[in-house]
């Protein structure tokens, strides 16, 4: 037969091949609901009417006839008040009750997924061309890297903090307002401006000098722990500069903190942002609450603004302030996959991020379906990317007990910096010493 004929031959068989698979359809990845849509589902949740307010009851309207059980959390922390580990005790639960939809943490989705105990999202993503690109950016690579490579569940809403400021002040005192990309630095130096005004620059309402060192720390990258979580590492140049200068804002009165101790509830009476004595202050989402409340006067008829936080030159893009606390994953034992996928893929939809415009305390990672609150755009809660804090960090390998001794010798070090009775390098290397010996101690008291 010649070459031609051949040739000729082979198409018509890839035409009828290709005509077949059209009328069969592909095979499904996962098995469709019955006619009926019913089917049941049982979800690892911290607590019951908490997830039916915000999950349960919407994605019931849709699929009324998937059963939803709900599998809480809430009662092992008792159990970690008594000893026990909450790693261990959340995978004895997950043994126990096999839910079939896992609501996790970062670390256990990272630590799942890497253990093989999360269902592949990746074969019915594809298949069903669910919309991976309207997420914000940076997201889905994010998630992916936690897995591996692989994508093994999705976080439907975050929590991030932003710099408001009361734009009456600034312009009374014809000082330019803040902007993004701003360093930590930017921000204390226009905080200074203030001084002239009487007034700190910068309230950090309820937060102590420690959380304000934090946050630069975290912004910077900062590691207590060399990898191992044996050795403290607080001598470093940029432990030293964050000492230097969340202490140098401290005593110029551009920075406010709470004193040491003080673990009073913050009222919108006593915040000085509120009542309109401070420039600028760090918030949530949900503080912008605090704008429409009737019985703060101040507050209502406040012209107000937001920028992104302030970001670490070296990645301009991203912000440890931006955190993603709740994965929904699928237990790879469930045999309730299809119903399990349909609430994951729901909650992760655009439908649920329509829904929850709004919930101010949590914003949808989907980006276009919340843009402005009370008038105000959401452009700087959506500015930075969620930075990947790969949950392999040292801390894991601290004991609970070395935090204990920890937080009063680096409180008492921060203060006498602030207070002028000791410079940072000699109060590092005392702390460092200190937190060394504790840590030592911690360790083999864990050994016994």
């Amino acid at each position: 037969m010649r070459w031609g004929s051949w040739l000729k031959q082979g198409t018509i068989l890839v035409s009828i091949m290709a005509l077949v698979s059209g009328c069969f359809g592909t095979k499904p990845v996962l098995e469709e609901l019955g006619k009926d849509g019913r089917g049941k589902l049982k979800v690892l949740s911290y607590d019951e009417g908490d997830f039916f307010r915000e999950y349960g009851n919407v994605f019931t309207l849709k699929f009324p006839n998937i059963d939803i059980e709900v599998v809480e959390t809430k009662g092992l922390f008792q159990q970690t008040k008594k000893g026990v580990d909450y790693g261990t005790a959340l995978a004895k639960l997950i043994d126990e009750q096999q839910p079939d939809v896992l609501t996790l943490p970062p670390q256990y989705y990272e630590e799942y997924a890497l253990d093989g105990k999360l269902y592949n999202l990746e074969p019915i993503i594809k298949q069903e061309q669910f919309d991976l690109e309207g997420f914000m950016p940076g997201l889905i690579d994010m998630v992916r890297e936690k897995g591996g490579g692989t994508l093994f569940g999705l976080p439907p809403f975050f929590f991030t903090d932003v710099i408001y400021y009361n734009a009456d002040l600034f312009k009374a005192n014809a000082i330019e307002p803040p902007k993004g990309g701003m360093t930590w630095k930017d921000l204390f130096d226009l905080a200074a401006r203030f001084e002239d005004a009487g007034m700190p620059g910068l309230y950090a309402g309820d937060e102590n000098a420690v959380r304000m060192l934090n946050r630069i720390a975290d912004t910077w990258g900062l590691q207590e722990f060399d990898a191992k979580g044996e050795n403290i590492l607080l001598e470093s140049e940029g432990w030293k500069q964050a000492y230097q200068m969340v202490t140098d804002a401290i005593r110029a009165r551009a920075l406010q903190v709470q004193k040491s101790g003080d673990t009073r509830f913050l009222r919108s009476s006593d915040n000085l942002f509120l009542q309109g004595n401070a420039a600028m202050t760090i918030g949530g989402s949900g503080f912008i609450r605090e704008f429409s409340d009737s019985s703060n006067k101040k507050a209502s008829k406040m012209d107000w603004g937001m920028v992104p936080v302030p970001i670490d030159p070296t990645h301009p893009n991203e912000t440890p302030s931006a955190i993603s606390d709740e994965y929904f994953a699928i237990n790879e034992q469930s045999s309730n996959k299809r119903a399990a996928w349909e609430f994951v893929k729901y909650v992760n939809g655009p439908e649920m991020a329509k829904a929850s415009s709004t919930m101010y305390y949590k914003l949808p990672t989907r980006t276009g379906f919340v843009k402005s609150i009370q008038g105000k755009s959401t452009e700087a809660f959506y500015a930075l990317q969620i930075k990947n804090r790969k949950f392999e960090w040292a801390i894991k390998r601290i004991p609970n007990e070395f935090n204990s001794v920890y937080a009063p010798l680096r409180e008492e070090a921060l203060q006498a910096i602030i207070e002028n009775e000791k410079a940072v390098d000699a109060a590092l290397a005392e702390l460092q010493q200190k937190a060394q010996a504790a840590l030592q101690k911690a360790r083999q008291d864990n050994v016994k």
